[in-house]
């Protein structure tokens, strides 16, 4: 079973423990590894003093033995790393996996509202761009950091072993290098961000020229289109630069903080041979062997340090990306309160509803209407007036700022949306065809159908007069830019919603794209398969909507007109402006 989220707000840092926790067991072997192979190269330095303090007593069968069991140890080293990797690798990458099936389920769960606000190259950039920087950004700190805790820990137990005064001295000037790490990591957090919002700006823009592609050439919009691109792209060079600047600046800086330890350390040992017996007092001997020994364990002790800084680039955008992805993950989910289940819709009631997007821009103000089954009702009136936005207020894509919309004499906030929803079919002006064949895409919405079944929606629809022209007949693949004209897309969207069935249909000027011989048609479809269904038509060309029960003209997102055709055509009111503008 995928990994799902208890809960919806996290910090960055809740998350990721979140995420880890189930790896534990992974964790753990990872981390015996780790010790495994860091004692096993600890040791070597101290066996190789003893071997060469050995050398020097002629002690030739002791010198043997070390040398043995050091490069024993390096091999065996060798293997621990080697299993210590895997596993790291392998969590991280099931981490990878799991945060990016969450973002793919987040993009589905959330609050249209909160969808309609984000650009799509923006939720692309985070499963695909945001989720390599932080693959390679949790792998990198992952190894370096378990390793380098361990490291550290072993060598000041090594150093103190060798020569405790030495270790003291390491151990009190390491902050430098600590220090001067933060100092330019810090500089360069900032700059990271900005990069990964600048790389979701440039998805955004590439998105959108490949889906609009056609339009802009046809609009000559080509050499705007690239400037735009240009412009954005400088941006994220310039920030590129100065991020990578900044971060190149951490590894240079440790080492130089960490060669100066070494060298002064290096020099007090060299001091410190002579004085042997006088330290011999304080446990602190030191020999040409153990200062071989100290020295090694100096370098040892500063590797981490050194390599911590090294990978601070993908650190920095590992942590930048994830904060973006932690950022969208905690974004509210679609709220589903309502417990009520309806088999089917006898009777939509808005009261007084009110609704608008924005708080400064008034759009639906104490909306009233009753629709009662079997109805066909049609909603008239000019761009902006409001009548799209009724549909998202059906749907509950958006809920009202106040009043209510009751289903069955029920408040549909107590229905479940699936519920609600799987009693509605739309066909919308915009269609949408996903890459798979004629088939899949008619039964969308109904996978148990029969090809039987798909053909019989696809003859209603009209749409079998050229799918059985095609090559493949319903086998033809095609997507959403590919294979098909806008209005064969729309008749395959239509025999989606003749193959469901439902007891209520939606239509958004459903037959915009179709030429007025298949409109006749398919309305003559519409209307034998919604007998005795309620169906709420959207329409511009009100030819289409004349045998309409109910014709609600809507103004300003308010009701200014309700009735049939003939006795809106005869108050000569708004209905009559609309409707005779589209004849002259």
């Amino acid at each position: 079973m995928r990994h799902r989220l208890k809960r919806n707000s996290m910090s960055t840092k809740e998350r990721l423990i979140h995420y880890l926790k189930p790896m534990r067991k992974s964790l753990i072997f990872a981390f015996i590894f780790a010790l495994l192979f860091v004692t096993s190269q600890l040791a070597q330095p101290f066996l190789l003093g003893k071997s060469l303090d050995a050398s020097k007593e002629n002690a030739e069968n002791i010198f043997n033995i070390y040398l043995i069991i050091a490069l024993v140890l390096a091999v065996l080293g060798t293997v621990f790393d080697y299993l210590f990797e895997v596993i790291v690798m392998n969590v991280s990458q099931r981490v990878i996996k799991n945060v990016r099936d969450d973002i793919y389920s987040k993009i589905n769960s959330i609050c249209i509202s909160d969808f309609d606000k984000k650009a799509h190259g923006d939720m692309v950039q985070l499963e695909i761009r945001d989720m390599e920087n932080f693959a390679s950004g949790l792998f990198a700190v992952f190894k370096t950091l378990i390793q380098g805790i361990f490291t550290i820990t072993i060598t000041i137990v090594m150093m103190l072993m060798v020569n405790w005064i030495l270790a003291l001295g390491v151990i009190i000037l390491t902050p430098l290098s600590i220090l001067m790490s933060r100092f330019v990591s810090k500089f360069s957090h900032k700059h990271f961000k900005k990069q990964s919002e600048l790389q979701a700006n440039i998805s955004s823009i590439s998105l959108e020229t490949l889906n609009n592609i056609d339009v802009i050439q046809s609009l000559n919009h080509e050499d705007k289109s690239i400037d735009l691109f240009k412009v954005k792209n400088n941006e994220l060079h310039k920030e590129g630069i100065v991020s990578q600047f900044s971060a190149s600046w951490v590894n240079p800086s440790t080492r130089l903080v960490n060669n100066t330890i070494y060298v002064i350390i290096g020099i007090a040992g060299i001091i410190m041979i002579p004085y042997s017996v006088e330290l011999a007092l304080v446990l602190a001997v030191m020999s040409v062997g153990k200062l071989s020994s100290f020295l090694s364990y100096t370098t040892q002790y500063s590797k981490p340090f050194n390599e911590v800084s090294g990978v601070a680039n993908e650190y920095e955008n590992a942590k930048a990306s994830f904060k973006r992805v932690n950022d969208f993950m905690n974004l509210d989910f679609d709220i589903n309160e309502g417990k009520e289940e309806i088999e089917n819709i006898n009777k939509i009631e808005f009261s007084h509803t009110y609704f608008s997007y924005s708080e400064n821009q008034k759009l639906i103000e104490d909306f009233n209407l009753v629709i009662n089954k079997g109805e066909k009702v049609a909603i008239v009136g000019p761009t902006g007036a409001g009548k799209t936005t009724m549909i998202n207020l059906l749907m509950r894509f958006y809920d009202p700022k106040d009043g209510d919309i009751k289903i069955n004499n029920i408040s549909y906030r107590d229905i479940s949306k699936e519920s609600l929803r799987k009693n509605i079919g739309m066909v919308l002006q915009d269609t949408w065809i996903f890459s798979g064949t004629i088939f899949d895409n008619v039964r969308y919405l109904k996978q148990d159908a029969s090809l039987e079944g798909v053909k019989e929606a696809c003859r209603k629809a009209h749409a079998d007069i050229f799918i059985e022209t095609l090559p493949n007949s319903y086998n033809t693949y095609i997507n959403a830019k590919n294979g098909l004209s806008e209005g064969q897309k729309q008749m395959i969207a239509i025999a989606r919603v003749m193959l469901l069935n439902p007891n209520m249909v939606i239509l958004d000027e459903a037959t915009s794209n179709i030429d007025t011989r298949s409109e006749k048609l398919i309305t003559d479809a519409f209307d034998n398969m919604m007998k005795e269904k309620t169906s709420i038509v959207i329409a511009h060309r009100l030819s289409t909507i004349e045998q309409a029960d109910t014709i609600i003209v809507m103004k300003d997102g308010g009701i200014v007109e309700t009735g049939n055709h003939k006795d809106l055509m005869k108050k000569q009111g708004f209905y009559y402006t609309l409707y005779s503008s589209q004849y002259k």
